[in-house]
């Protein structure tokens, strides 16, 4: 049974969280804009799959999974001209964020709810692409992970 989520909004990077020590305790911080998208990507899920609500169990549980995420990214204000998009416009986001960065910062809010663990992922293909405008989001698809047909395994 496979899994899709659509996710409307701007896909942030998760980096290296800024640590600090404070008054003997170790304070950890994420960015907003991660934090933001994190929590966007479990209002998706629990309203998509879950009517509102995220379960209590995973669905993905002692499973390999396979995922798919395809993050749609608005393309820089200079691509556009008067007359719409320039023709020098590039067809691909190769700057920042880094493609990494933005899987690991939508995978992790699936943690609980999609799968138990992530380390359950064994299969994962990640693209980023320009958005159509008012499309910017990800597209996610998981499910279960089937060895390939005449695999040894």
């Amino acid at each position: 049974m496979a899994v899709l989520i659509d996710i409307l909004g701007t896909p942030a990077a998760k980096g290296s969280p800024n640590t600090r020590i404070h008054n003997g305790r170790v304070i950890v911080h994420e960015g907003k804009k991660t934090k933001s998208w994190e929590r966007l990507v479990r209002e998706h899920v629990a309203v998509q799959l879950f009517d509102g609500r995220l379960p209590d169990v995973p669905l993905f549980v002692d499973k390999p999974v396979q995922v798919a995420l395809v993050f749609r990214l608005a393309r820089p204000a200079g691509h556009w001209g008067k007359r719409g998009l320039k023709s020098s416009a590039s067809t691909t986001p190769q700057k920042k964020p880094d493609i990494d960065k933005l899987a690991r910062a939508t995978l992790d809010p699936l943690i609980g709810s999609i799968f138990d663990d992530d380390s359950r992922i064994v299969e994962l293909l990640v693209r980023k692409e320009y958005a159509t405008p008012g499309r910017e989001g990800a597209l996610i698809v998981v499910d279960e992970w089937k060895p390939p047909q005449g695999a040894n395994t």
